[in-house]
């Protein structure tokens, strides 16, 4: 998958109820293709809580087992992740990250209906997030995020064909330094299919034992004291997840020869010299077992003889050595084994406990469908069907069947007996779309050879009259060190046609002379897109059925991933329905994403109108800031005589870090934390409004710096429709939020500023550049409230005017937060934090540096005004967009926009500069990255030109034109920059201002 740059931007941050990486193994290049394409797609819609997937093959196209799978996936993270950290260490790479490995290659032999689609994707019966069924993968990763693991950071490996109940526990702490291993207790009965661990009082790890007999768990201590539930000697069960610090994940690579000492942060990172690794990509260790070998290495206890015995391979001279260097450099790692007291973990191994799994708690006849269209179907009880279309077919099921991946087929007549199952694979055949259908009773399995009683029908295929039969089918003995996989069985053709041999096979009917082909090769030749194809059809229709209750439970799914995944004419009739399910007025957050998702959906679907629904939803957005505010009266009287005037000045602002998680409705969900500071223009406060009563009833209006007069006699003007491009549509609305002018339009305009005390003079003046970033509009705005409040309450009260221009941007439909006001009403540098929900009302915390770290910082600032124009709102309307239609991207990029916040903050305390100009060069590309119309070819040659003197830069506000900040890397570098600036404009409008933060904010004076 592409890899994010926003996350490079902001680097290492807390630990969070997330994935950064997501690491899949499989066996070979092709099982990895289904796995970037279908697990691909549930990271793209937000289904899974992980921010970036990588598949990785067993290497060079042979089994090299899970601890060889393991250490690959490790090195392959660390190659990953290596050009997002600042240091050159393999522990570097992994602190501050969480990376889930999950164990998902092989063709689950017991389970062969999905072993072409792989384990992690098995279905369970559970509706997912895309209204079709769980998979084990999601299942397996929303219990893995559950619980934290390490402050520094977390290497987690667990298995793919098991759901261990990791939230329900109470008992299990990944959060400790060093290797953590979950158990369960368990009897020894159930310890002899898995692997068992032996640890001392405290937890630590003695012993590790694979699939032991009962004596071979009590000569290693690992009998449990007490007895179980029901009077069984009790065992530790591994459940096959293992958590790893920084420190523990950096020093199994080091051991096994990976190497970071030399890395470049432009190289392709760590390299692999001599060592495990490099002689299990070679093929010198055969398969590598993680909890056999790997893990039985790091205790103690166990000799160096009894190691080597139990790694020596005589076919692999080098084996035994190999291991027992990299034993010799792990050996007494920390280990703790923690016992989890949740239920046991799902393991669906086989048909059928696959087939118990689906079939329990179900008490109604007939299928049970996973996946698949509801086509009449004759069936007896626990009989699953999924993944299939049976529309117009006469099928029956006659119990305890599993019928998995039947495309539609014409006249289709099937009658499966009872444990009868049966699946279609489509194959390539020599460039033709072919199929092969292969049949088994529930019991068999395809991974038990025949000498060891592999059963075909649920019998023995060592059966005289069994064997006879498959001889015959195939044309060849059978040889007892096969399996069933190996058995040339089957036809390759149509869907029809291999299903009817398929079925003839299992029933013991008659069958046509022909090719046949086994199971191994049937995958050998599998067509993934094929296969994937068909299953992506039955989950666009599931999106369909259900995408107005999708969008709605989950927040955090992407509109334009969810809405790739149907075809445009399913879009567009998602897109109607959305429509129709947003409530008229709606002024609620579910709403405004609904709406935001329908637009997305019109999209795909190519209609003209598409973004009407934006903008709906943006209206709403409007709405639900203006609906948690108490409307001002508008009955009230002045209080200044006619002979004063109210005077109202404030400062420009600077944002530093966390912009854009202040706008509604970001801050509305998530709350918003920004650090920003009031800044002075050659000394003076820039933006200045004036009102005076008058004796005749009117209201005029004077812009200052636009020349610009207007008389309004009558309310309905005033009350005029917002237009953000009319320059009286500022203190139009002003005017109504300050409770001026009358609600009501039909009512007198005359009569109301009669009672009021006669009528106003309103004067505006601004002396920044038009579309300057610098936070103008809202400030004015601000400016302008907190002028008319004035003559009417003596009270200076900044919330209110915070609050009230923030519904003053959304009544402009300029869409503006809450950070610009915030910044020019009070003094100083600040960060200024809100919690979630409608009604915003920031708390503003003034950061205290040490003496003579601000006036370094404005020694060391330059900041000139581009010549670039641009109106916030274009911007902000874009930015809004991705982050309602829930794009990853732009979920990730408000979370670190606020964690860079704080780390800002902590910065100014500390007096630290490096840190602070490092949080700006963040924070620019976390602007850039959210939209990157926010900066242009020119305003980046204005940066370009110094780039030697720049520590960093970036466009205040929301970018796009406007001022440009400059910090330069030292007071004399600044003083170059201000002298090229002055003899080189890059334009006739291009000057530069002095950098002065204002520590006073918003004055108003009756004057």
């Amino acid at each position: 998958m592409s890899d994010d740059r926003d996350h490079d931007a902001v680097g290492p941050g807390t630990v969070a109820d997330r994935f950064d990486l997501l690491v899949l193994t499989a066996s070979d290049p092709r099982q990895a293709a289904i796995y970037e394409r279908s697990v691909g797609r549930l990271v793209e819609c937000g289904v899974l809580p992980v921010d970036d997937l990588l598949v990785v093959p067993d290497p060079g196209g042979r089994r090299v087992g899970s601890g060889g799978a393991t250490l690959e996936a490790a090195a392959m993270a660390a190659m990953h992740l290596h050009g997002r950290s600042a240091g050159r260490s393999l522990r570097a790479i992994f602190r501050d990250r969480r990376v889930l490995v999950v164990h998902s290659g092989g063709e689950t032999r017991r389970l062969p209906a999905f072993a072409g689609l792989g384990k992690i994707l098995l279905p369970l019966p559970e509706v997912g997030p895309l209204g079709g069924s769980l998979t084990m993968l999601e299942a397996i990763v929303a219990e893995s995020v559950a619980l934290p693991g390490p402050r520094d950071g977390q290497f987690m490996v667990v298995t793919g064909d098991a759901v261990v109940p990791l939230r329900s526990t109470e008992n299990v702490h990944l959060d400790r330094p060093g290797i953590t291993g979950v158990a369960q207790r368990a009897t020894l009965e159930r310890g002899g299919r898995h692997g068992v661990y032996v640890a001392d009082d405290a937890g630590r790890l003695l012993d590790m034992l694979q699939k032991p007999e009962p004596d071979e768990v009590r000569r290693a201590g690992g009998i449990l004291a007490g007895v179980g539930d029901q009077g069984d000697e009790e065992l530790l069960v591994d459940t096959g997840v293992l958590s790893f610090d920084p420190t523990s994940i950096a020093r199994w690579l080091e051991a096994a020869g990976v190497d970071a000492s030399s890395m470049e942060s432009d190289s392709t990172g760590p390299t692999v010299g001599a060592g495990l690794l490099a002689a299990i990509r070679a093929g010198e260790t055969g398969s590598v077992e993680l909890y056999h070998e790997l893990l039985k290495a790091m205790p103690t206890v166990l000799s160096a003889a009894d190691f080597d015995a139990l790694v020596e391979d005589p076919t692999r001279p080098a084996r035994a050595k190999t291991l027992l260097d990299w034993r010799s450099k792990v050996i007494g790692m920390p280990f703790h084994v923690d016992v989890a007291d949740s239920d046991p973990f799902l393991h669906p191994g086989t048909t059928s406990e696959f087939i118990d799994l689906v079939s329990a708690g179900v008490d109604a006849t007939g299928p049970i469908r996973l996946d698949s269209h509801r086509a009449e179907i004759i069936a007896a009880r626990d009989s699953v069907v999924e993944a299939s279309t049976f529309d117009g077919a006469d099928v029956t099921l006659r119990g305890r069947n599993l019928v998995s991946g039947v495309p539609a087929i014409r006249d289709l007549e099937m009658d499966v007996p009872g444990g009868g199952c049966v699946f279609l694979i489509p194959v390539d055949d020599d460039g033709r779309s072919r199929w092969i259908a292969i049949a088994h009773h529930e019991h068999d399995d395809f991974k038990t050879r025949i000498l060891d009683q592999g059963t075909f029908g649920g019998r023995p295929m060592e059966h005289p009259s069994v064997r006879q039969r498959l001889e015959s089918i195939s044309g060849r003995p059978l040889e007892i060190e096969h399996t069933l996989r190996e058995v040339p069985l089957w036809s390759v053709g149509t869907a029809a046609g291999s299903l009817r041999h398929a079925m003839a096979v299992l029933r013991g009917d008659a069958v046509g002379r022909g090719a046949r082909i086994s199971f191994a090769d049937a995958l050998g030749m599998l067509d993934p897109d094929r296969l994937l194809d068909h299953r992506d059809r039955l989950r666009a229709d599931a999106i369909e059925r259900s995408a107005i209750s999708i969008l709605r439970d989950r927040v955090d799914l992407s509109a334009d991933a969810l809405a790739s995944l149907v075809t445009p004419r399913q879009a567009g009739r998602i897109a109607d329905a959305i429509e129709r399910a947003v409530p008229a007025l709606a002024a609620d957050a579910a709403s405004a994403r609904l709406a935001a998702a329908g637009h997305r959906f019109a999209i795909r679907a190519g209609r003209r109108s598409a973004g009407r629904g934006m903008r709906t939803a943006l209206e709403i957005v409007g709405r639900s800031v203006a609906g948690p505010v108490e409307p001002s009266s508008d009955a009230n009287t002045a209080i200044v005589l006619r002979d004063q005037a109210v005077w109202a000045a404030s400062p420009v602002r600077i944002d530093f870090a966390g912009g854009w998680s202040d706008t509604p409705p970001i801050c509305s969900d998530l709350g918003g934390t920004v650090v920003n500071a009031a800044v002075l223009l050659h000394g003076k406060q820039p933006i200045q409004a004036m009102a005076k009563i008058v004796d005749e009833p009117v209201i005029n209006v004077h812009s200052v710096d636009l020349g610009r007069s207007r008389t309004f006699t009558t309310t309905r003007s005033l009350l005029a429709p917002a237009d953000p491009s009319d320059w009286t549509t500022l203190p139009r609305v002003a005017l109504q939020l300050a409770g001026i002018v009358p609600a009501d339009p039909r009512a007198s305009l005359r009569r109301r500023l009669e009672r009021f005390g006669g009528g106003i003079v309103l004067t505006l003046y601004s002396a920044v550049p038009k579309g300057s970033g610098l936070g103008t509009s809202s400030i004015l705005g601000a400016t302008v409230l907190a002028c008319l409040r004035r003559l009417v309450d003596p009270i200076e009260d900044p919330a209110w005017v915070v609050e009230r221009t923030s519904l003053l941007e959304q009544m402009m439909t300029t869409r503006g937060g809450w950070q610009d006001q915030v910044g020019g009403v009070y003094g100083g540098v600040k960060i200024t934090r809100t919690s979630p929900g409608p009604v915003q009302r920031p708390q503003v915390e003034p950061l205290v540096p040490p003496s003579g770290f601000l006036e370094a910082i404005e020694a060391r600032s330059v900041l000139v005004y581009s010549g670039e124009k641009r109106l916030a709102r274009d911007i902000l309307e874009k930015v809004l967009g991705r982050y309602l239609a829930r794009e990853p991207q732009a979920l990730r990029i408000v979370d670190r926009l606020k964690r860079g916040a704080e780390a800002m903050a902590t910065a100014i305390r500390d007096g630290d500069a490096d840190r602070f100009c490092d949080g700006v060069a963040e924070y620019w590309a976390l602007k850039r990255a959210f939209d990157p119309a926010a900066t242009n070819d020119r305003v980046e040659a204005i940066a370009a030109a110094h780039a030697g003197d720049v520590a960093a830069w970036e466009l205040p506000g929301a970018g796009g034109g406007g001022f440009v900040l400059m910090l330069a890397r030292d007071d004399a570098a600044a003083t170059r920059i201000r002298n090229r600036v002055d003899r080189h404009p890059a334009n006739e409008l291009v000057r530069r201002f002095p950098l002065e933060i204002d520590r006073e904010g918003l004055r108003v004076t009756v004057l």
